[in-house]
Formats: structure tokens, sequence, C-alpha cells
């Protein structure tokens, strides 16, 4: 990590911890596609922070939208510049569809309540306003839809799409409705409670390598009815769930010098997120807990026919 990024990380550390979040353990196991796990009540986010945000492949962009949707987590990137230049304050940029911030913009949101307002795309500089109540001030002014697009210099078409919500609306547009309509339009860009879209995600598409351990897992929970989700870019490996926070599990050899040193961060990431932990191993013989975490050997998957049945192991093992 470099000296830019690890200072910029203790940034965003210290503005969580300030607004009240618990943290995780930094995640360092390369590759991740996300660096921190927070949550503050109902609000969790999962955080990755560049220096360059440039530095965000798709491949992570990807595995993050994935990840956050399937714990019902806000996705997001804090970073400070571009190869074009410093990042602005309140603006939103993205990056592969993932919201992407300043650190100045992210202490204000989280400790303030401050939202941004503008976000940034291909094209320029956008908001988000009320369309319902654009249509209703300008009845309010009797203005048509032609007369009100002479005003703002746009097309009357651009202002049936902005009522009905179905455009975009560049900032200096927006600022132009305002004044002529003598009202507040634009709406606040609240990423805490942001998702990745249905479409978004229908696009990401399922990986097609997984390695045969995984695999056999991934069958196994499937096998119980349980929605799986499979990853090489998060500390865990796998992760499941009927309803309620997933159950996450790393997997592999115990003896694995790799898997020994996510077992800190799977309690960590569990801890966070609400969510049970579990080591499942290819080995015939190993302890059934290790650094505190319930383990469950492949062999023993065969016999595990329901959830519930699941969960009495990770209970009776989480206790030992």
């Amino acid at each position: 990590m470099t000296k830019a990024r690890t200072q910029l990380t203790k940034e965003v550390i210290s503005h969580l911890e300030d607004a009240g979040f618990m943290l995780s353990s930094e995640c360092d196991v390369r590759p991740s596609c996300f660096d921190l796990v927070a949550r503050r009540g109902e609000q969790l986010i999962f955080v990755k922070v560049l220096a360059n945000i440039d530095a965000l492949t798709g491949e992570d962009a990807m595995a993050l939208q994935m990840v956050a949707h399937f714990f019902n987590a806000t996705p997001l990137v804090v970073g400070t510049k571009t190869r074009r230049g410093a990042l602005d304050s309140g603006v939103v940029y993205k990056r592969y569809g993932v919201s992407t911030i300043a650190p100045p913009s992210f202490r204000s949101m989280i400790a303030e309540e401050r939202l941004p307002r503008e976000f940034i795309q291909r094209g320029g500089r956008f908001v988000a306003i009320d369309g319902s109540k654009l249509k209703d001030a300008r009845l309010i002014q009797h203005m048509t839809t032609e007369e009100l697009a002479e005003c703002v210099q746009v097309s009357a078409r651009a202002i049936l799409a902005y009522e009905k919500d179905e455009m975009d609306v560049s900032t200096d547009v927006a600022e132009r409705l305002e004044k002529v309509l003598e009202t507040d339009l634009m709406i606040p860009i609240d990423l805490l409670r942001e998702r990745p879209t249905d479409k978004a995600l229908k696009q990401l598409g399922k990986p097609q390598e997984i390695p045969d351990l995984e695999k056999r897992v991934n069958e196994f929970f499937e096998r119980l009815g349980m929605t799986v989700l499979w990853t090489d870019r998060a500390p865990f490996h796998v992760a499941a769930k009927e309803k309620g926070p997933p159950l996450i599990s790393g997997v592999g050899s115990i003896t694995s010098l790799t898997l020994k040193k996510r077992m800190g961060l799977l309690k960590s990431v569990s801890k966070v997120t609400e969510s049970s932990a579990v080591i499942i191993v290819e080995e015939g013989k190993v302890d059934e807990s290790v650094s505190d975490l319930p383990v469950i050997r492949q062999l023993e998957l065969d016999s595990i026919e329901k959830p519930r049945e699941l969960k009495k192991i990770i209970d009776e093992r989480s206790s030992q």
C-alpha cells in the first residue's frame, strides 16, 4: 500500500469512528474489493479506499457491487484524485457504477448529514431534481412546456422528460429552472441509502472459474436452498443466506497461511455485518474450532440436509 493510500485509509477510519460507526479490521488480503466494513445502526457500508480512483478496476467494482448487494449494504469508494486532477468536494463521481467521493465530502456526509448534490459522468455535471415538483411549479406559473423550455434554453421534450424523471439534468439547467420557477428542485444524493440497481447487477454476470472445493461448498449451500455468493476478492470465499444476514465462510486447507490470515478478518467482518462465520476445510481430521471459528470438514457436508442442522453445528462449535 502506498504512503498516500495508507494516510488516506487512516483518515477514513478516523472519520468513521468520529461519526459513531463500528469498523472491521482493515481487509489487507489481496485481491480485495473492499478495505473496510462499517456499520451504524441500519447503515452498512463496504468501503474501498484509493488515493487515485483510476486504480479501481472493473473486476473490483463488479465484486464490490455484488458483495454490497448480497449484504444489503452500500458500496462506496473514497479517493482524492484522478489522472485529471483532484476530486471536487460535494460531488459524486462514478467508476464502473460505484459512487466515489472525496474525503471532505465523506466526512460531511457521515458526520454532518450534508449530502452531495452533483454527480459527474460522461457529458458533464448533473443533479437529480424532483420531476413532479417541477411540473407543479410550472403549472402554478401557468407556463407551457414550450414556454419553460424557451426560458431555460432546452427543448420542450427535455422538460417533459425532466418531469417524468426520465433524463439527467445538468447543473446549469437545474439552476435556471429553480430561478425561473422560484422554487428548490434539486434533490441531495443520499449515498448511504444507495444500492446497486437490478439493471447494474444483471450486467455483472457470474464467475466462470471457481476452484473445486469452493464449487463443492457452493453446491452444498444451494442444495440446502440457500442463495450463494462466491468471490475471490474478499476475506471470505463463499457467502450464503436464506433470509437476514449471510453466513460467510473461508474455504481451503487448515494449514494454509492464507486461510489462517483470513480467520481474524472473517471474525471482524462477521461481527460488523452481524453474520455468522465458518471455516470449511478439506482435511479429514481437524479440531472443531480454530481461532474461535467453527470448522466443518468437507466430508461432513453430505450428511447435512437442512439449514437448521448447519446452524446447530455452527452454534455448537462456536461455543467450544
